[in-house]
């Protein structure tokens, strides 16, 4: 029969008769088709109303996104976490909790990828924490570690000019920084001494 569309939430798939449920983004969308046994209908001025599961409507929007996030997160899968937790939208009631899980799995990432030497992703992954919340833990700190150790390879590998211009991004903040600063220095020496270039490569 006739059918109308309710844009709302729903918890996971609902199965009663003349109920249908599809996802818009994180938005589920709850399809009411007329005819069936529990539909209710009330007249409200010029429009017709359709009030049927509400109760399973109200107060479960985007929760799945949400859980599947949650879950995520506790399995220590952080992309994962990240990606179904950015769905959460704005309006769900634990939307400040879906945030604030989203800036712990950055910068969790974040940690695996420094402790195993994955510098770059270290940096991309600690970046988005900083901007998130620039005050985050040892943040700062971290993106300066890393692009020292970036910094230590080019080096290691005969790249001078990569191994001076990633030096210099470290902050007199960051605790590699007389370190990288050392680096700087070798590479600006082989930089102008062809010989000293040869002679390390």
């Amino acid at each position: 029969g006739a059918r109308r569309c309710v844009t709302g939430a729903a918890l996971g798939p609902v199965r009663s008769p003349g109920l249908l449920l599809a996802c818009q983004g994180e938005m589920p969308i709850v399809v009411l088709q007329s005819g069936a046994p529990w539909e209710r209908q009330v007249e409200m001025g010029a429009g017709r109303w359709w009030w049927t599961v509400l109760a399973a409507v109200v107060l479960v929007g985007c929760e799945e996104p949400y859980d599947a996030g949650v879950q995520a997160f506790d399995a220590g899968q952080w992309d994962k976490a990240i990606s179904r937790l950015e769905r959460v939208s704005p309006f769900h009631l634990n939307y400040k909790d879906a945030q604030e899980l989203i800036r712990q799995s950055l910068y969790k990432a974040g940690e695996e990828a420094f402790d195993t030497g994955r510098w770059n992703q270290a940096v991309g992954y600690f970046r988005q924490t900083a901007e998130s919340d620039p005050n985050y833990a040892t943040v700062q700190d971290r993106i300066g570690v890393s692009f020292y150790e970036l910094a230590r390879a080019a080096l290691a590998r005969g790249d001078a000019a990569e191994a001076l211009r990633l030096s210099n991004i470290v902050q007199s903040t960051c605790s590699q920084f007389a370190a990288a600063r050392d680096v700087g220095r070798d590479a600006r020496r082989r930089l102008h001494d062809p010989q000293e270039i040869a002679s390390n490569n």
